[in-house]
């Protein structure tokens, strides 16, 4: 029994000389064994790169930009979701700013600054009394100011950074993405003066000017300030521009007059580009002192933005019919759209695909690429209009700012 058993029992056969045996001599061996090598070698360059980028750009891993990211990923995923479309600041009497801020609303009044999510809730209350409360703001930073008065103060989306006063009334402000800002303000041995602080809230620099200073902007990489002012020669009031590199105070790297002109607003469209208004002509040059484009206005302006989009601008063309001109730039000042309105325009901003008009009881979107507009109503009484990442644009009252969605085309 025992036998016949193991005589059954099946045996493993041995390998035989015709079996595959893998092998990486072949030609998908040798393929395999190059990827290995490639995958190896990127995975190191991975590394050092990684190890290189955290050495030179350790500021940028900052409790700050690691808050703001996780919470404006937050409000913006709860203001998809939320039906709520308005948001009232706490104090309603006085004078006010309202500006865009980050996604949501900044209110700056007489009381201090207030800023406020897509979805409503309050994120900072920073108490400041102004009398005349201005404000500015870059994507990631807030300047307040007391317009005629002498104290400032700086804020990011979740806390005060920095309050200041200065030696002599402040008239105006720039902030960039990197932090610096300037202030415009009166002085005591020239006729107006630039301060330009850094990141760190130092004043570095201070220009003296023999112009009324009337507009200062920073380029967002925080390495230029452009100048705008206004001087007198022989009894004739000009324009003139100055553009600095950060630091190289003594250097100009653009110097423009305009004879006969009033200065009006100067603002950077990119690090390589600026537009520059005055009562009679829009400008746009590059950092060489190229003027890129010159156009000639054809009344008084009425409303004008700049950002990293270009530039919009609107001129009253007959005050008898009523009738407007709507020009709008690319960044480099190339004309993207040219058109008239017969409507009162109190506001505009200007989207990377749209332009958006507030009248008396309307927004209005227009596609520049055929000039189809698109009309909401709205309520009277609305004086600012923000343009916001999810495909609408905020209508701002004094105390109070509305979102109005439009839909993508």
């Amino acid at each position: 029994m025992h036998s016949e058993e193991k005589n059954n029992a099946v045996v493993p056969a041995a390998p035989s000389e015709n079996m595959p045996v893998p092998v990486k001599s072949g030609y998908w061996g040798r393929m395999a064994e190059r990827y290995t090598w490639l995958w190896r070698i990127l995975l190191i360059f991975l590394l050092v790169f990684s190890a290189l980028f955290i050495l030179l750009f350790s500021r940028a891993f900052t409790y700050d930009s690691i808050f703001c990211f996780f919470r404006d990923l937050r409000s913006v995923s709860s203001f998809v979701t939320s039906e709520q479309s308005a948001v009232t600041a706490s104090f309603t009497e006085g004078d006010q700013t309202v500006l865009s801020y980050r996604g949501g609303i900044a209110f700056v009044n007489s009381h201090g600054v207030e800023i406020y999510s897509p979805t409503g809730e309050r994120l900072l209350n920073a108490e400041r009394t102004m009398k005349q409360p201005r404000a500015v703001a870059s994507r990631k930073y807030l300047v307040a100011y007391d317009n005629g008065g002498t104290s400032f103060v700086i804020t990011n989306s979740y806390a005060e950074l920095y309050r200041g006063e200065t030696e002599f009334p402040i008239f105006g402000a720039a902030v960039s993405d990197s932090g610096h800002f300037a202030l415009i303000t009166a002085a005591g041995e020239t006729l107006s003066q630039v301060l330009l602080y850094d990141n760190n809230f130092n004043l570095i620099q201070r220009f003296g000017r023999a112009s009324a200073t009337v507009s200062v902007s920073l380029s967002d990489n925080g390495k230029r300030i452009a100048i705008l002012g206004a001087n007198a020669t022989e009894g004739t009031v000009g324009t003139k521009l100055d553009i600095y590199r950060l630091g190289e105070a003594d250097r100009t790297d653009v110097t423009m007059t305009f004879a006969g002109e009033i200065p009006l607003s100067v603002s950077f469209t990119n690090n390589r580009y600026a537009a520059v208004l005055t009562n009679k002509m829009l400008r746009c040059c590059d950092m060489n002192g190229e003027l890129e484009c010159e156009i000639a206005q054809s009344g008084a302006p009425v409303a004008f933005t700049a950002n990293e989009n270009g530039a919009l601008l609107v001129t009253e063309t007959d005050k008898i019919s009523g009738t407007y001109r709507v020009l709008a730039l690319d960044k480099r000042g190339d004309t993207v759209y040219d058109g008239e309105m017969n409507t009162d325009i109190h506001a505009v901003a200007l989207g990377d695909e749209e332009l958006f008009l507030l009248t008396k009881d309307q927004v209005l979107r227009i596609d520049p690429d055929d000039g189809d507009a698109i009309a909401k109503t709205v309520e009277e009484g609305a004086n600012g209009l923000f343009v916001t990442d999810a495909g609408g644009v905020r209508v701002c009252y004094p105390a109070k700012a509305e979102y109005l969605f439009f839909e993508k085309t």
